[in-house]
């Protein structure tokens, strides 16, 4: 009896705490089923009841104050580092000055200037050809002390590992990785992309550049209201442009540089079709904008718009690069578009 007793007890514990958990969280729940599953959740029938809807509104406080603490831990540990580094690290010596010279003796030459005939004007310097190189040099310009924000899916979150490391112990320069598995900007219900780079930028003004890679997770129809959106209809687009704008706005308004991947060939073919249209939308706003497009396709070993899961290296031959899904990348895979990644930037 006594058993049995504690395990109704156990039972009606876990089940209210998922009731709880369910009321609270409702919105992410459905939000994820849409994004997983592309139709409305079972719990969206009981949005009409008040009381449900006071669990919404709990759950929405919760996740803005969890964001607020987490942005001011971030400062915290911003301040933190500059601390040590200001009371730590030794300082540069001072730098030597020339002697001054004596009151009422004229300052020494130091080299001899010549005197040109009348009307003979002196010509500029001469541009070293290192210094032409630099003028043409298009890559994006980094300075040690700015921050790189990475946003993205699950492809950005194979491939930046591989480019925080090489960015601070290199140059200095610290990534915040934000991306988020399964995300995109056809759900902002489940993850807004253009809400969380935009609290991204406003909480670090010292970033200069953010690296967005989105996609796969975005050829599906998007919910407007109560009922769906065709995926690539004219609405569908409009809606989908919108929300690129708005990423590209934020970077404008905060004069950050703006480096966009395009999403890779895909293993299977509807998906595929799928990505090449949006990198087409892709491409159009990010040049509009004045900002840098990257096709990711070629780093991956494609040439036109065929999947390929291996490519050939000068040094290891053929190698996997793609995983079995035909969407991720091996670990290869990451290390090479991470790569092209640091070849669209130059350091300070």
């Amino acid at each position: 009896m006594i058993a049995r007793s504690a395990i109704r007890q156990a039972l009606a514990i876990l089940g209210s705490s998922m009731l709880l958990l369910c009321w609270i969280e409702q919105s992410s729940i459905n939000a994820y089923w849409r994004q997983t599953f592309h139709r409305p959740s079972q719990l969206e029938v009981l949005s009409d009841l008040s009381v449900w809807r006071v669990g919404a509104d709990l759950g929405r406080g919760f996740r803005d104050h969890s964001r607020g603490l987490l942005a001011r831990l971030d400062r915290w540990d911003d301040d933190m580092i500059a601390y040590f580094n200001a009371c730590c690290l030794r300082p540069a010596p001072p730098p030597v000055l020339a002697p001054q010279a004596q009151a009422g003796s004229k300052a020494p030459s130091t080299a001899s200037e010549p005197v040109l005939p009348a009307g003979v004007k002196t010509q500029p310097p001469a541009v070293s050809a290192p210094q032409q190189a630099a003028a043409k040099d298009s890559r994006l310009w980094l300075r040690p002390g700015q921050k790189v924000l990475l946003a993205g899916d699950s492809m950005m979150q194979g491939v930046a590992p591989h480019l925080l490391r090489p960015l601070f112990k290199l140059h200095q320069i610290k990534a915040l990785d934000v991306s988020k598995q399964s995300t995109g900007l056809t759900y902002p219900d489940f993850f807004n992309w253009p809400d969380t780079i935009e609290r991204q930028l406003a909480a670090n003004p010292d970033i200069g550049l953010v690296v967005v890679f989105l996609g796969a997770n975005d050829t599906w129809d998007m919910v407007g209201g109560s009922r769906y959106i065709r995926f690539a209809s004219e609405e569908w687009e409009q809606r989908y442009r919108e929300r690129i704008r708005a990423i590209l706005a934020s970077a404008k308004a905060h004069k950050t540089q703006l480096l966009w991947l395009g999403a890779p060939n895909m293993g299977k073919d509807k998906l595929n079709r799928g990505v090449h249209y949006i990198n087409g939308i892709f491409r159009e706003e990010v040049e509009s904008a004045g900002q840098r497009y990257l096709s990711t396709r070629e780093a991956l070993g494609s040439e036109d718009d065929a999947f390929a899961k291996f490519m050939t290296l000068p040094e290891q031959g053929e190698v996997a690069v793609r995983t079995a899904d035909g969407i991720h990348f091996t670990r290869q895979g990451q290390v090479l578009l991470a790569r092209r990644v640091l070849a669209e930037l130059r350091f300070e």
